[in-house]
C-alpha cells in the first residue's frame, strides 16, 4: 500500500518532480479520509486543522460568506489541494469546505510537508506560491497572483533555466590612436574577429570587426596607417557578465549587432572585461535566431524554407521549457516568419522579375499581430498602386509566394484569404474603398469576415503604402463611430470559457470531441476586444494583442487594471496553445484540458473570468445588447 500511495503521489505536482526522499517522508505520514456529499470539511473562520487535503476522487468546492451571500470560489477535483495556505500561514480558514459528491481525500500532515518544503524547492515554492485553493484568484490582482507564483516558482524550481552566455575574458583592445594595420594585426595573432577601442581608464568607446576591415577598409582603398578610430563603430553596445541568452538574442535583433563589449557594470563608463559575440551565443545555445535568420537569406527553395522553419519550431519548444518570455517568444518566431516571407518573395520575383509598380505584402490575422508561433493557415494580402495592367504581375507574384510558403510548411488558407486570391489583391485604392464598404454599411456576417483585415501589418515591399491604408481606416473608423459596436459585438459575442468546474467548455462531439477550443472560447474574445478598442482610442499602431492592451491601458485610465489583465491572460493563452501545438504537431487550438497537470489547469483557469470581464465591458460600452 506504502508503494502504491508514493506512486499515485508522484504522479501530482509538486511532487512530480520533488526528490524521492521528500516523497516518501509525505507519504509516511499520510492517511486517507472518505466524506460523503453535503459533508463540511470546515468552516471559514474556525481554527486550522494541523494537515491539508489533496483531492483523490470525488469533488469538494470551497466558499466564503460576502455580505451575507454565499460566494463561490473554487471547486477542487482529482489532483487539487486545499486547506494548505491556512495551514502553512498558522492562520484561521478564509473559506469552507463542503464535499459536493462522494470523496477521497489524501490527509497530508503538516509536520512531514514542512519538511519536505524545507528540503525541496520545487515542493517549497509550489505550496509558498499560492497553488491551492484556500483563498479566491478572483479579486482586483487575480492575475498578478498568478503571474508572482509562476516566477517563483521558476526561479526556485529551475534556476538552471535562464541560461547565461560566457564571454572571453581575454578581449584584445587597443588605443584609438593606433593603425588600422597596427589593429588588424592584433585581431590576426589572436585569431579574433574584433577588437575593443578603449579610453584611458579601459572603457570602450568603439569596436572594429572583420566585416569592418573588409567593407570599410579594404573595399574603400584606406591606408592601413590610418588611426583605428576613423573606421570604428560607435557608440559601443555594452552589456554585463550576468546577461542570458535571450536578452542578448533580443540585443543581437534589435541592433543588427554581432559582438557586444562585456564590463564590469554593464554601462559603457566602466571598465572592459570581455567580449561577446554570436559565435559565442552559437556556441552556448547550439542553435539561434540570427542564425535561423541568415540561413533562410540564403535558402533557393521552400524545401529549404521548411527546413529552417522546422528549427525554429525547435527553437519554439526550448523557449518555452525555460518559461522564456511570451513577449520575447513571440518577436523572435515573428521576426524569422517575416525573413521567411521576405525570401519567398525574392525567390518569385527571381522567377518573374521585379515589380512594375510600387506594392506592399500584407501580413493578416495572427502573423499581422505576430502571434503566428506554430504554422497555422496562412493570412495574407497585397496593395499595389499601380494601373489595371499591373494586376496580373501581382497576381502572379501573390500566387508563387503562397506556393513558397505552402512548401515551408504554411498550409493555404479555407476561406483563400491570399495574395493568390484576386479578392486579397487590390490596388490602394480599392482596398481604400473595401474598407469604407465595410466601416459605412457593416452588417455581422461581412464584419466577422472583415475582423482578419483589420489586423493587416506590412511585411515587405513599400511600408508607406501600409501605412497610408492603416492612416485612412482609422480616419474612417473615426468619422463613422457607429461600425465600433458591430465590431465589438463580434467580441462580445464570442463563446465564452463558461464553468471550468462543468464540461460546457469542451466540444461535444466532432473529432475534437472532449477538448477545449482556446482559440475561439478565450484567445478570439481578448484579441478582438482590443482591436475593437484600439480603433476606437485612436491608437495608431502595428502591433500585437498584448501591445494593444498595454496602450489601451496607457490611453484609458479606467481600464488599466483590465487591460493589463487581459494582457498577461493573453500571454498565459498563448503559451498554453504552443505548447498544445508542439506536443501533438498541431495548431495548437484544441487543448487537451485533462492531460493538462494542475499547475497549468490552475493558470489556464486563472484567464476565463478575465474574458468574462472584458466581454462584460464591451457590452456596456457599446450597449450591444439593444442591438438584439
Amino acid at each position: 500500500m506504502f508503494e502504491t500511495l508514493v506512486e499515485r503521489i508522484s504522479t501530482h505536482a509538486p511532487f512530480d518532480r520533488a526528490d524521492p526522499s521528500v516523497v516518501r517522508a509525505v507519504v509516511d505520514g499520510l492517511r486517507i479520509r472518505y466524506v460523503e456529499a453535503g459533508d463540511v470539511l470546515f468552516r471559514e473562520g474556525e481554527p486550522h486543522a494541523p494537515e491539508c487535503y489533496l483531492v483523490h476522487k470525488g469533488r469538494v468546492r470551497i466558499g466564503r460568506n460576502h455580505d451575507g451571500i454565499d460566494e463561490l470560489v473554487d471547486v477542487c477535483d482529482e489532483g487539487d489541494y486545499f486547506g494548505a495556505r491556512a495551514l502553512l500561514n498558522e492562520r484561521p480558514y478564509a473559506a469552507s469546505a463542503r464535499a459536493e459528491e462522494d470523496t477521497l481525500l489524501y490527509v497530508i500532515p503538516g509536520k512531514p510537508l514542512r519538511w519536505g518544503m524545507a528540503q525541496d524547492d520545487a515542493v517549497s515554492a509550489f505550496f509558498t506560491a499560492g497553488f491551492t485553493s484556500d483563498l479566491p484568484m478572483l479579486g482586483d490582482n487575480r492575475l498578478e497572483q498568478v503571474n508572482q507564483a509562476l516566477q517563483r516558482l521558476r526561479g526556485a524550481a529551475a534556476p538552471e533555466l535562464v541560461a547565461r552566455v560566457e564571454p572571453s575574458r581575454d578581449p584584445v583592445a587597443c588605443a584609438s590612436n593606433i593603425s588600422i594595420q597596427q589593429a588588424a594585426w592584433r585581431m590576426r595573432s589572436r585569431n579574433v574577429g574584433s577588437i575593443v577601442v578603449v579610453d584611458a581608464n579601459g572603457c570602450p568607446v568603439g569596436i572594429v570587426t572583420d566585416s569592418d576591415l573588409r567593407s570599410k577598409v579594404v573595399a574603400e582603398g584606406r591606408s592601413g596607417a590610418e588611426p583605428i578610430e576613423s573606421i570604428m563603430s560607435q557608440p559601443v553596445v555594452t552589456v554585463s557578465e550576468k546577461v542570458s541568452e535571450a536578452q542578448l538574442m533580443a540585443l543581437m535583433m534589435r541592433h543588427g549587432l554581432h559582438h557586444f563589449a562585456v564590463t564590469e557594470d554593464g554601462s559603457p563608463a566602466s571598465r572592459l572585461v570581455g567580449v561577446l559575440s554570436e559565435h559565442d551565443l552559437s556556441k552556448a545555445r547550439g542553435q539561434h535566431p540570427t542564425v535561423i535568420l541568415h540561413e533562410i537569406q540564403r535558402a533557393r527553395s521552400g524545401e529549404e524554407l521548411r527546413l529552417w522553419r522546422d528549427r525554429t519550431e525547435a527553437l519554439l519548444r526550448k523557449y518555452l521549457e525555460a518559461e522564456t518570455a511570451m513577449s520575447l517568444v513571440a518577436r523572435v518566431v515573428s521576426e524569422i516568419n517575416d525573413a521567411l516571407i521576405r525570401r519567398s518573395i525574392e525567390l518569385a520575383q527571381a522567377e518573374i522579375g521585379p515589380a512594375p509598380a510600387p506594392w506592399c505584402w500584407l501580413a493578416m490575422g495572427s502573423e499581422g499581430r505576430e502571434e503566428q508561433l506554430l504554422r497555422t493557415d496562412q493570412d495574407n494580402a497585397i496593395s499595389f498602386r499601380g494601373c489595371e495592367g499591373d494586376r496580373a504581375y501581382f497576381l502572379e507574384l501573390g500566387t508563387r509566394v503562397v506556393e513558397h510558403l505552402v512548401e515551408a510548411g504554411f498550409r493555404r488558407c479555407p476561406g483563400d484569404v491570399m495574395a493568390s486570391n484576386p479578392e486579397w489583391n487590390l490596388a490602394l485604392d480599392e482596398w481604400k474603398d473595401r474598407f469604407e464598404r465595410w466601416i459605412s454599411m457593416p452588417d455581422p456576417p461581412a464584419t466577422m469576415r472583415a475582423n482578419i483585415c483589420f489586423d493587416f501589418r506590412p511585411v515587405a515591399g513599400d511600408l508607406e503604402l501600409a501605412r497610408e491604408l492603416k492612416s485612412f481606416v482609422m480616419d474612417a473608423v473615426k468619422a463613422d463611430r457607429g461600425f465600433l459596436a458591430f465590431f465589438a459585438r463580434n467580441a462580445a459575442d464570442s463563446p465564452p470559457p463558461l464553468s471550468f468546474f462543468r464540461n460546457e467548455i469542451v466540444e461535444k462531439s466532432g473529432e475534437h470531441r472532449s477538448t477545449f477550443d482556446i482559440k475561439a472560447r478565450a484567445m478570439t474574445p481578448l484579441a478582438d476586444a482590443a482591436r475593437v478598442l484600439v480603433y476606437d482610442a485612436g491608437i495608431d499602431m502595428f502591433g500585437s494583442t498584448v501591445d494593444r492592451w498595454e496602450q489601451i491601458a496607457r490611453k484609458e485610465p479606467n481600464l488599466e487594471r483590465l487591460s493589463r489583465e487581459a494582457a498577461m491572460a493573453y500571454e498565459i493563452l498563448m503559451r498554453v496553445r504552443a505548447r498544445e501545438g508542439l506536443h501533438r504537431g498541431s495548431s495548437g487550438r484544441y487543448v487537451h484540458i485533462r492531460e493538462l497537470n494542475k499547475l497549468q489547469r490552475r493558470t489556464l483557469r486563472s484567464t476565463f473570468s478575465v474574458v468574462e470581464d472584458v466581454q462584460l465591458m464591451l457590452r456596456s460600452r457599446y450597449r450591444l445588447d439593444m442591438m438584439r
